[in-house]
């Protein structure tokens, strides 16, 4: 969010203050900005969307719920922005990802790949600190599919061109076809025995 566009023209004298003001507390304020998404992300994949209350927000995140609609225009929008900066960009496969295996021989390309699906757990574990994050995998899809529009179609508009992306690099190095389709399908089956035997999120 740009807070100082406009303050570099404005007929004042005090213009150059306020924009070394602005500029001064951006930082914090971006800080600000991606802790409210990330844990109330952190909060959305253990639970209902639904169920979460403005004031459950701000006991989680310590944030008073002027700072988090300053930054989000309702729980809505939140929750887009949530998905928009913290989901898909690690769901994608990311240009630095593509350029990686690229670079990677035939005999490491397979096992250093990973599924959307084990990206998103990953991420979920390491960054979130989620014990059960195979579980939350599932709930973050639900609620995806419940407040997120067109989110099907985004996910499978992002599937069809990793496959093809891959399909792409692994055609020319293996003599026999790799089935994608059935590789993902057999990962989520993984995922899913692991987030039933796994007690804690």
């Amino acid at each position: 969010m740009n807070h100082s566009i406009g303050l570099f023209h404005m007929p004042c004298e005090n213009t150059m203050a306020s924009v070394l003001f602005m500029k001064k507390h951006r930082p914090k304020s971006e800080n600000n900005r991606l802790e409210i998404l990330r844990q109330s992300y952190r909060m959305m994949v253990q639970s209902s969307w639904e169920g979460i209350s403005v004031a459950d927000l701000e006991k989680q995140i310590s944030q008073t719920r002027g700072a988090i609609f300053y930054f989000n225009k309702n729980k809505e929008d939140l929750f887009h922005n949530m998905m928009d900066e913290l989901f898909f960009p690690v769901f994608a496969l990311s240009q630095e990802l593509r350029d990686s295996l690229k670079n990677y021989s035939d005999s490491d390309l397979l096992g250093f790949y990973k599924t959307p699906f084990e990206r998103v757990r990953d991420y979920l574990k390491h960054n979130h600190g989620i014990k059960n994050a195979a579980q939350a995998i599932f709930n973050l899809f639900i609620q995806g599919s419940r407040h997120y529009k067109n989110f099907t179609k985004s996910i499978n508009d992002l599937m069809i061109e990793e496959v093809d992306f891959m399909s792409k690099i692994i055609g020319g190095r293996v003599g026999k076809p790799i089935d994608l389709n059935k590789i993902y399908i057999e990962n989520i089956g993984k995922i899913f025995v692991e987030s039933i035997s796994t007690k804690e999120i």
